[in-house]
């Protein structure tokens, strides 16, 4: 999924659509944009180990002082599906490797719950294991 910085008043999102902030290296902590607002911005519904599972937080609490990329709408459900999908999760637990902020993100849009993050950093590990085999 690909992100964008252009700047944009967060109250001018569409709710449903995907934010993210950078988290730790190439990784990216993802959440959806809600119709709540704290203050003149919206809320955020994403799933962490943070919070321990999904929780629906101010927008300035998500960015945890970083800056919030918008990473589009990837389904074609409406947004008020969109939200009652990620909702009805709320007392599903965060684990990294099976339900995590992407698999969350993917799931509320109608689409196959999956992390390429997680996917892409399994790729990596392998690759870095087959390495260092074939040096040896």
């Amino acid at each position: 999924m690909t992100h964008s910085l252009i700047p944009i008043a967060p109250s001018a999102l569409l709710p449903g659509t995907i934010v993210s902030v950078p988290i730790l290296c190439f990784w990216r902590h993802r959440g959806i944009v809600s119709e709540r607002f704290h203050g003149d911005k919206p809320m955020v519904i994403s799933n962490s180990a943070r919070a321990g599972g999904l929780t629906e937080e101010p927008w300035d609490t998500f960015a945890a002082g970083q800056p919030i990329a918008v990473d589009g709408y990837p389904g074609s459900l409406p947004p008020h599906l969109v939200l009652h999908r990620a909702r009805s999760l709320i007392n599903r637990a965060y684990d990294v490797l099976t339900w995590n902020c992407d698999h969350l993100t993917s799931y509320a849009h109608g689409l196959e719950p999956r992390s390429p993050q997680l996917a892409a950093t399994a790729a990596v590990g392998m690759f870095a294991l087959i390495a260092v085999g074939v040096r040896r």
